[in-house]
Protein backbone atom coordinates (compact mmCIF):
# COMPACT_ATOMS: atom_id res chain seq x y z
CA UNK A 1 0.00 0.00 0.00
CA UNK A 2 1.17 3.86 -0.84
CA UNK A 3 2.74 5.79 2.49
CA UNK A 4 0.30 8.43 3.07
CA UNK A 5 -0.78 11.24 2.35
CA UNK A 6 -1.72 10.21 -1.18
CA UNK A 7 -3.85 12.14 -4.34
CA UNK A 8 -5.72 9.68 -6.75
CA UNK A 9 -7.21 11.55 -9.69
CA UNK A 10 -9.58 8.78 -10.87
CA UNK A 11 -10.60 8.03 -13.77
CA UNK A 12 -14.51 8.11 -14.04
CA UNK A 13 -15.13 9.10 -17.87
CA UNK A 14 -16.09 12.49 -18.50
CA UNK A 15 -16.03 14.05 -15.17
CA UNK A 16 -13.97 14.61 -12.04
CA UNK A 17 -13.37 12.79 -9.12
CA UNK A 18 -10.30 12.54 -7.40
CA UNK A 19 -9.44 11.34 -3.36
CA UNK A 20 -6.81 12.97 -0.79
CA UNK A 21 -6.05 9.78 1.65
CA UNK A 22 -3.99 11.71 4.42
CA UNK A 23 -3.04 10.64 8.10
CA UNK A 24 -5.69 11.81 9.65
CA UNK A 25 -9.00 11.10 7.22
CA UNK A 26 -10.41 11.23 4.06
CA UNK A 27 -11.33 13.48 0.78
CA UNK A 28 -13.11 13.25 -2.21
CA UNK A 29 -13.45 15.92 -4.63
CA UNK A 30 -16.54 15.77 -6.86
CA UNK A 31 -17.58 12.57 -8.90
CA UNK A 32 -19.05 12.01 -12.13
CA UNK A 33 -22.07 9.04 -12.62
CA UNK A 34 -20.91 5.96 -12.42
CA UNK A 35 -19.55 2.95 -9.81
CA UNK A 36 -15.88 3.60 -10.17
CA UNK A 37 -15.94 6.16 -6.93
CA UNK A 38 -17.55 3.16 -5.08
CA UNK A 39 -15.59 0.51 -6.64
CA UNK A 40 -12.43 2.53 -5.02
CA UNK A 41 -13.09 3.24 -2.04
CA UNK A 42 -14.37 -0.43 -1.49
CA UNK A 43 -10.42 -1.29 -3.01
CA UNK A 44 -8.86 1.22 -0.33
CA UNK A 45 -11.20 -0.25 2.46
CA UNK A 46 -12.19 3.22 2.49
CA UNK A 47 -15.61 3.71 4.91
CA UNK A 48 -15.45 7.08 6.05
CA UNK A 49 -15.11 10.16 4.41
CA UNK A 50 -13.70 13.63 6.44
CA UNK A 51 -15.08 15.98 3.48
CA UNK A 52 -16.48 15.96 0.37
CA UNK A 53 -15.85 18.84 -1.47
CA UNK A 54 -18.08 19.61 -4.60
CA UNK A 55 -16.61 22.01 -7.26
CA UNK A 56 -20.02 23.26 -8.59
CA UNK A 57 -23.20 21.61 -9.66
CA UNK A 58 -22.49 20.40 -13.19
CA UNK A 59 -23.67 16.67 -13.60
CA UNK A 60 -20.57 15.30 -14.13
CA UNK A 61 -18.95 16.69 -10.93
CA UNK A 62 -22.18 15.80 -8.80
CA UNK A 63 -24.05 12.85 -9.98
CA UNK A 64 -21.07 10.32 -8.32
CA UNK A 65 -21.83 11.87 -5.20
CA UNK A 66 -25.37 10.84 -4.89
CA UNK A 67 -24.41 7.41 -4.61
CA UNK A 68 -22.02 7.73 -1.63
CA UNK A 69 -24.62 9.80 0.59
CA UNK A 70 -27.27 7.02 -0.10
CA UNK A 71 -24.25 4.24 0.86
CA UNK A 72 -25.10 3.23 4.62
CA UNK A 73 -21.84 1.35 4.35
CA UNK A 74 -20.05 4.69 3.99
CA UNK A 75 -20.37 7.40 6.57
CA UNK A 76 -19.71 11.14 5.57
CA UNK A 77 -19.00 13.35 8.31
CA UNK A 78 -19.26 17.48 6.51
CA UNK A 79 -19.75 17.76 2.49
CA UNK A 80 -18.71 21.52 0.93
CA UNK A 81 -20.68 22.93 -1.54
CA UNK A 82 -21.59 26.25 -2.95
CA UNK A 83 -25.64 27.15 -4.08
CA UNK A 84 -26.51 27.68 -6.85
CA UNK A 85 -30.09 28.97 -7.94
CA UNK A 86 -29.91 28.56 -11.26
CA UNK A 87 -29.82 24.57 -11.11
CA UNK A 88 -33.01 22.70 -11.95
CA UNK A 89 -31.89 19.55 -12.95
CA UNK A 90 -32.98 15.94 -11.81
CA UNK A 91 -29.77 15.10 -10.88
CA UNK A 92 -29.11 18.65 -8.73
CA UNK A 93 -32.24 17.99 -7.08
CA UNK A 94 -31.47 14.21 -6.17
CA UNK A 95 -27.85 15.74 -4.70
CA UNK A 96 -30.19 17.99 -2.47
CA UNK A 97 -32.27 14.85 -1.78
CA UNK A 98 -29.16 12.72 -0.72
CA UNK A 99 -27.51 15.26 1.19
CA UNK A 100 -30.64 16.13 3.35
CA UNK A 101 -30.80 11.95 3.60
CA UNK A 102 -27.11 12.04 5.07
CA UNK A 103 -27.80 14.61 7.17
CA UNK A 104 -31.17 13.57 8.74
CA UNK A 105 -29.97 9.41 9.05
CA UNK A 106 -26.24 9.92 9.94
CA UNK A 107 -25.84 13.35 11.33
CA UNK A 108 -23.42 14.58 7.73
CA UNK A 109 -22.84 18.56 8.37
CA UNK A 110 -23.45 20.84 5.41
CA UNK A 111 -21.95 23.51 4.75
CA UNK A 112 -23.01 25.76 1.85
CA UNK A 113 -20.45 28.24 1.14
CA UNK A 114 -17.14 26.40 -0.42
CA UNK A 115 -15.12 29.22 -0.89
CA UNK A 116 -11.02 30.69 0.28
CA UNK A 117 -12.30 31.50 3.69
CA UNK A 118 -11.91 27.80 4.80
CA UNK A 119 -8.36 27.55 3.36
CA UNK A 120 -6.41 25.41 5.83
CA UNK A 121 -9.91 24.92 7.71
CA UNK A 122 -10.29 21.25 5.58
CA UNK A 123 -7.21 19.19 6.55
CA UNK A 124 -7.46 15.74 7.27
CA UNK A 125 -3.38 15.39 8.07
CA UNK A 126 -0.61 16.61 6.54
CA UNK A 127 -1.42 18.43 3.40
CA UNK A 128 -2.91 21.78 3.67
CA UNK A 129 -6.14 22.26 1.80
CA UNK A 130 -6.97 25.83 0.10
CA UNK A 131 -9.62 26.87 -1.69
CA UNK A 132 -8.45 29.42 -4.06
CA UNK A 133 -11.46 29.94 -5.72
CA UNK A 134 -14.36 31.88 -5.56
CA UNK A 135 -14.12 34.27 -3.36
CA UNK A 136 -16.50 34.96 -0.62
CA UNK A 137 -18.05 37.84 -2.37
CA UNK A 138 -18.00 36.33 -5.83
CA UNK A 139 -19.70 33.16 -4.66
CA UNK A 140 -22.36 35.87 -2.79
CA UNK A 141 -23.50 36.87 -6.26
CA UNK A 142 -22.95 33.45 -8.07
CA UNK A 143 -24.08 31.58 -10.83
CA UNK A 144 -26.51 34.41 -13.30
CA UNK A 145 -24.67 36.98 -11.58
CA UNK A 146 -22.10 39.65 -12.05
CA UNK A 147 -18.84 40.17 -10.54
CA UNK A 148 -17.38 43.56 -9.25
CA UNK A 149 -16.39 44.12 -12.17
CA UNK A 150 -19.38 43.87 -14.11
CA UNK A 151 -18.57 40.36 -16.22
CA UNK A 152 -21.15 37.82 -16.08
CA UNK A 153 -21.03 35.04 -14.33
CA UNK A 154 -22.20 31.54 -15.29
CA UNK A 155 -21.23 28.13 -12.98
CA UNK A 156 -18.20 27.67 -14.03
CA UNK A 157 -17.07 31.30 -13.62
CA UNK A 158 -17.35 30.43 -9.66
CA UNK A 159 -16.34 26.67 -9.62
CA UNK A 160 -14.15 26.25 -6.59
CA UNK A 161 -9.75 25.77 -7.08
CA UNK A 162 -8.49 23.81 -4.69
CA UNK A 163 -5.03 23.70 -4.06
CA UNK A 164 -3.20 20.81 -2.17
CA UNK A 165 -0.51 22.19 0.00
CA UNK A 166 2.75 19.89 1.54
CA UNK A 167 5.76 20.80 3.42
CA UNK A 168 5.22 24.41 1.98
CA UNK A 169 5.37 23.35 -1.57
CA UNK A 170 1.89 23.28 -3.51
CA UNK A 171 1.98 19.77 -4.90
CA UNK A 172 -1.85 20.52 -7.32
CA UNK A 173 -4.17 22.39 -8.48
CA UNK A 174 -7.65 20.57 -8.69
CA UNK A 175 -9.14 23.83 -11.12
CA UNK A 176 -12.68 22.37 -11.31
CA UNK A 177 -14.57 24.20 -14.34
CA UNK A 178 -13.04 27.54 -13.81
CA UNK A 179 -13.47 29.59 -16.99
CA UNK A 180 -11.76 32.73 -18.17
CA UNK A 181 -14.00 35.01 -15.99
CA UNK A 182 -13.03 33.05 -13.22
CA UNK A 183 -9.41 33.11 -13.65
CA UNK A 184 -9.27 36.84 -14.01
CA UNK A 185 -11.29 36.92 -10.70
CA UNK A 186 -8.39 34.53 -9.01
CA UNK A 187 -5.42 36.36 -10.23
CA UNK A 188 -7.28 39.75 -8.88
CA UNK A 189 -6.93 37.81 -5.40
CA UNK A 190 -3.72 36.18 -5.98
CA UNK A 191 -1.17 35.55 -8.55
CA UNK A 192 1.16 32.92 -6.93
CA UNK A 193 -0.51 29.56 -8.31
CA UNK A 194 2.58 27.85 -8.69
CA UNK A 195 2.05 23.41 -8.42
CA UNK A 196 3.64 20.66 -9.54
CA UNK A 197 0.25 18.98 -10.95
CA UNK A 198 -2.79 20.53 -12.87
CA UNK A 199 -5.90 18.68 -13.68
CA UNK A 200 -7.16 21.17 -16.51
CA UNK A 201 -10.39 23.08 -16.06
CA UNK A 202 -13.34 21.76 -17.73
CA UNK A 203 -12.09 18.64 -18.84
CA UNK A 204 -9.66 20.58 -22.17
CA UNK A 205 -13.15 22.29 -23.23
CA UNK A 206 -14.04 25.90 -24.32
CA UNK A 207 -12.84 27.86 -21.33
CA UNK A 208 -16.61 30.16 -22.31
CA UNK A 209 -16.43 32.58 -24.37
CA UNK A 210 -12.76 32.98 -24.24
CA UNK A 211 -9.99 32.11 -26.78
CA UNK A 212 -8.67 28.24 -25.95
CA UNK A 213 -5.44 28.22 -26.74
CA UNK A 214 -4.71 32.05 -25.30
CA UNK A 215 -6.48 30.71 -22.40
CA UNK A 216 -4.31 27.33 -21.94
CA UNK A 217 -1.36 28.92 -21.99
CA UNK A 218 -2.38 31.47 -19.56
CA UNK A 219 -3.21 29.57 -17.02
CA UNK A 220 -0.18 26.34 -17.73
CA UNK A 221 2.28 29.66 -17.57
CA UNK A 222 1.08 31.00 -13.84
CA UNK A 223 1.02 27.52 -12.68
CA UNK A 224 4.19 25.62 -14.82
CA UNK A 225 3.00 22.05 -13.82
CA UNK A 226 5.07 19.34 -14.85
CA UNK A 227 1.90 16.96 -15.14
CA UNK A 228 -1.56 18.27 -16.81
CA UNK A 229 -4.08 15.76 -16.27
CA UNK A 230 -7.11 15.80 -18.41
CA UNK A 231 -10.02 13.90 -17.19
CA UNK A 232 -12.04 13.19 -20.21
CA UNK A 233 -14.33 10.27 -21.26
CA UNK A 234 -13.56 8.78 -25.10
CA UNK A 235 -15.67 9.95 -27.52
CA UNK A 236 -17.59 12.54 -25.25
CA UNK A 237 -17.54 16.37 -26.52
CA UNK A 238 -14.16 15.63 -28.27
CA UNK A 239 -12.29 16.65 -25.13
CA UNK A 240 -9.51 17.61 -25.04
CA UNK A 241 -9.56 20.31 -27.74
CA UNK A 242 -6.58 20.45 -30.08
CA UNK A 243 -6.29 24.38 -29.49
CA UNK A 244 -5.64 23.48 -25.59
CA UNK A 245 -3.92 21.23 -25.91
CA UNK A 246 -1.78 23.58 -28.50
CA UNK A 247 -1.71 26.41 -25.86
CA UNK A 248 -0.54 23.70 -23.14
CA UNK A 249 2.31 22.67 -24.98
CA UNK A 250 3.32 26.17 -26.45
CA UNK A 251 3.74 27.06 -22.51
CA UNK A 252 4.99 23.55 -21.16
CA UNK A 253 6.93 22.00 -24.07
CA UNK A 254 8.49 19.17 -21.49
CA UNK A 255 5.81 18.84 -19.42
CA UNK A 256 4.02 15.33 -19.25
CA UNK A 257 0.09 15.36 -20.65
CA UNK A 258 -2.10 12.46 -19.39
CA UNK A 259 -5.32 12.20 -20.52
CA UNK A 260 -7.79 9.51 -17.97
CA UNK A 261 -8.83 8.33 -21.22
CA UNK A 262 -7.98 7.98 -24.70
CA UNK A 263 -9.19 10.80 -26.41
CA UNK A 264 -10.85 10.14 -29.84
CA UNK A 265 -8.79 12.80 -31.12
CA UNK A 266 -5.82 11.06 -31.23
CA UNK A 267 -6.96 7.83 -31.96
CA UNK A 268 -9.95 5.90 -34.18
CA UNK A 269 -9.96 3.10 -32.05
CA UNK A 270 -9.07 1.32 -28.94
CA UNK A 271 -5.95 -1.40 -27.99
CA UNK A 272 -7.67 -4.81 -28.57
CA UNK A 273 -6.37 -5.53 -24.49
CA UNK A 274 -5.90 -3.78 -21.70
CA UNK A 275 -2.56 -1.72 -21.57
CA UNK A 276 0.06 -3.38 -19.62
CA UNK A 277 1.15 0.20 -18.03
CA UNK A 278 -2.58 0.65 -15.75
CA UNK A 279 -2.15 0.34 -11.97
CA UNK A 280 -4.75 -2.02 -9.91
CA UNK A 281 -6.96 0.77 -8.83
CA UNK A 282 -10.69 0.73 -10.55
CA UNK A 283 -10.60 2.64 -13.75
CA UNK A 284 -14.22 3.78 -15.65
CA UNK A 285 -12.58 2.63 -18.89
CA UNK A 286 -10.81 -0.56 -18.34
CA UNK A 287 -13.77 -2.68 -19.00
CA UNK A 288 -13.58 -0.81 -22.71
CA UNK A 289 -9.88 -0.95 -23.12
CA UNK A 290 -10.57 3.09 -23.31
CA UNK A 291 -8.02 4.26 -20.62
CA UNK A 292 -5.36 6.48 -21.23
CA UNK A 293 -3.01 6.83 -17.94
CA UNK A 294 -6.57 5.51 -16.32
CA UNK A 295 -6.54 6.16 -12.36
CA UNK A 296 -3.37 8.12 -11.63
CA UNK A 297 -1.67 7.77 -7.99
CA UNK A 298 0.37 10.15 -6.74
CA UNK A 299 2.76 9.98 -3.39
CA UNK A 300 2.73 13.20 -1.78
CA UNK A 301 5.93 14.31 -0.41
CA UNK A 302 6.77 18.11 -0.52
CA UNK A 303 9.39 19.23 -3.39
CA UNK A 304 9.99 15.09 -4.21
CA UNK A 305 6.18 14.76 -5.21
CA UNK A 306 6.64 12.13 -7.56
CA UNK A 307 3.97 10.19 -9.96
CA UNK A 308 6.72 8.72 -12.02
CA UNK A 309 5.64 4.98 -11.15
CA UNK A 310 3.66 4.61 -14.40
CA UNK A 311 5.16 7.64 -16.13
CA UNK A 312 7.23 5.22 -18.52
CA UNK A 313 4.74 2.69 -19.21
CA UNK A 314 2.11 5.70 -20.24
CA UNK A 315 4.91 7.56 -22.63
CA UNK A 316 5.44 3.92 -23.94
CA UNK A 317 1.85 3.63 -24.34
CA UNK A 318 1.37 6.99 -25.94
CA UNK A 319 4.90 6.04 -28.56
CA UNK A 320 2.11 3.34 -29.78
CA UNK A 321 -0.85 5.86 -30.29
CA UNK A 322 -1.56 6.52 -33.81
CA UNK A 323 -1.85 10.91 -33.59
CA UNK A 324 -1.94 11.39 -30.04
CA UNK A 325 -2.35 15.09 -29.58
CA UNK A 326 0.32 15.99 -26.74
CA UNK A 327 2.89 15.25 -29.53
CA UNK A 328 1.48 16.61 -32.59
CA UNK A 329 2.96 20.07 -31.05
CA UNK A 330 6.08 18.97 -29.82
CA UNK A 331 9.20 20.75 -31.69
Amino acid sequence: MMDLPELIILDIGHGNCAIVRDTEGVIVIDSAHGATLIETLAHLSIREISHILISHADEDHIAGIIDILLDRNIKVTNIYINSDAQRKTRTWEALRRAVRDARQRSGTRVVVGLTTELTNQLNVGQVKVEILAPTPELAMSGAGGQDLQGRRLNPNSTSAVIGLVHDSHRVAILAGDIDQVGLNNLLEERSDLKADILVFPHHGGRPGGADSQAFAQQLCDLVQPNLVVFSIGRGRFGNPRQDIVEGVVTSLPTAHILCTQLSSNCADSVPDSEPAHLNALPARGRTSNSCCGGTVSIKIAGNTTTYAAGIAGHQQFIDRVSNPLCRRFKV
